[in-house]
């Protein structure tokens, strides 16, 4: 019990660390592709725009972890840009994105935060909604995580991308 305690204080210093650092507020959405499944990236960066623009936010913030998932979120935003919103890829190392998670998963502590797990915690039903029903990555990402009235077409757009530099916490 004292282990995890210390786990989910520490989840409490990272995420204070990471809001200091990129200045996360309201006014920005913070989207974790994590790298599980990777249509489930694909589509979370495809509607990033619909989110910001369910959210009102002007700003988002990508935390990556991984070349793959730099180049999946560059390819995305690429291709379907941000709708003239600014958007920042941020690396970050697995062990932090875990300990936040865990974090989140004790106390939502902000509303404008999106993880895309579908396997962990081991209760997590969105990889079994995925395999054993119709339910595609991007029904699951509109209605689900985005939880947007409705799936929305996908728009070609111009893209405003702007790379960090690593977080070294």
């Amino acid at each position: 019990m004292f282990k995890e305690t210390l786990h989910i204080l520490h989840g409490v210093f990272l995420w204070r660390m990471l809001r200091l650092k990129y200045a996360i507020d309201y006014k920005k959405v913070v989207l974790v592709p994590v790298n599980e499944v990777r249509d489930l990236d694909y589509y979370a960066l495809a509607h990033l725009e619909d989110y910001m623009e369910r959210k009102y936010a002007k700003e988002a913030i990508v935390l990556y972890e991984g070349k793959d998932t730099y180049h999946l979120a560059e390819e995305v935003l690429a291709e379907y840009g941000s709708g003239g919103n600014k958007v920042r890829l941020c690396p970050c190392d697995r062990k932090t994105i875990e300990t936040i998670y865990d974090y989140y998963s004790f106390h939502k502590f902000f509303d404008n935060i999106v993880f895309t797990y579908a396997f962990r915690p081991e209760d997590n039903l969105l990889g079994k909604v995925l395999s054993e029903t119709q339910v595609n990555e991007e029904d699951a990402v509109c209605l689900g995580l985005y939880r947007l009235r409705m799936v929305l077409p996908l728009r070609k757009k111009d893209k405003r991308i702007e790379t960090c530099s690593t977080i070294s916490l």
